[in-house]
């Protein structure tokens, strides 16, 4: 297998081209800034918060931002520390080691400070699948927390994988409204109180971003959550990766559908169907009186009374 820019001995060969280590590195940094540039991610003079959980894609996404923004933009690392024993404290001290090599301020927000407990403890006091109680909490998180750094955008290192499979999963529970929110440019970016989310590894895959972290020398741990098992998320994981092993590219066409489907209905600002409100408690944007974690702070205060 040949280098399709220079001949040498290839590295790798996904959808995106075949490339030997120098050309591979060269293509996916230039594709992350044509996304970049294509969507308007990044604009000059920004505050950018970069989603750092410590592991091989949002490092590798550190990487490149710092590489190339560092100078332009204002950046801050952002680590939301669910409290897995483990797990999370072993990338929290590794995403410190990057941020001072990069020279990029970090802050770290925990379910502890939020809730009263870590996901540990929630997970064996909250009954139902782990996952639906982490992203609940992890999103609005990760959103209090740009708020509080002042950022305008929140950059994290979603993947080609990890988009389709938000593509797929949305289509299978019949959630069209979540489904035209998706995109380099995600969330409901029009209303006060979202801070927009961006993804300017969207169309990488997995493997591409694994192979960068280690031809970077990025030494991060590869290993999945103990918990991600349990959730929906799996199994259409594995799903499409068979898919793709017998369809290579199927990934990037479920994609593109979905950037068609979104362009056709004038999707641009995730602007929802129902009418938001803002939590009674917090002050967030919701469609309920009370937000999804204010009620998991709630329903978790009640399961620790004796």
């Amino acid at each position: 297998m040949r280098c399709q820019a220079c001949h040498e001995t290839a590295v790798i060969s996904t959808s995106n081209g075949t490339f030997c280590r120098r050309h591979f590195i060269g293509a996916f940094e230039r594709t992350t800034l044509d996304t970049i540039e294509t969507y308007g991610l990044v604009k000059p003079t920004e505050t950018i918060a970069i989603a750092n959980s410590g592991g091989k894609d949002s490092l590798s996404l550190l990487h490149v931002v710092a590489k190339y923004f560092k100078g332009s933009n204002k950046l801050v690392s952002i680590t939301i520390d669910e409290g897995i024993s483990g797990y999370r404290d072993k990338t929290i001290d590794t995403m410190k080691k990057y941020c001072s090599k990069y020279g990029v301020e970090y802050r770290i927000y925990s379910y502890k400070d939020f809730t009263g407990e870590t996901m540990d403890v929630i997970t064996h006091l909250k009954p139902g699948v782990p996952c639906a109680t982490c992203g609940v909490l992890r999103r609005y998180l990760l959103n209090a927390a740009a708020i509080d750094c002042g950022a305008d955008k929140i950059a994290t290192a979603h993947n080609m994988d990890d988009e389709a499979e938000n593509v797929l999963m949305n289509l299978l529970q019949n959630d069209f409204e979540k489904l035209l929110r998706l995109g380099p440019i995600s969330g409901i970016t029009s209303r006060k109180g979202f801070v927009p989310r961006v993804k300017p590894f969207m169309f990488l895959s997995e493997k591409e971003t694994m192979l960068f972290s280690i031809l970077n020398g990025i030494n991060a741990e590869h290993k999945p959550c103990p918990y991600a098992g349990f959730g929906f998320r799996g199994v259409v994981s594995r799903k499409l990766k068979e898919l793709e092993s017998v369809s290579t590219g199927a990934k990037r066409s479920i994609i593109d559908k979905m950037l068609q489907v979104r362009a056709s209905h004038g999707s641009g600002t995730g602007e929802p169907h129902r009418e938001l409100f803002y939590c009674d408690i917090c002050g967030a944007p919701t469609s309920e009186e009370v937000c999804e974690a204010c009620n998991i702070k709630a329903q978790i205060k009640r399961l620790k009374r004796p």
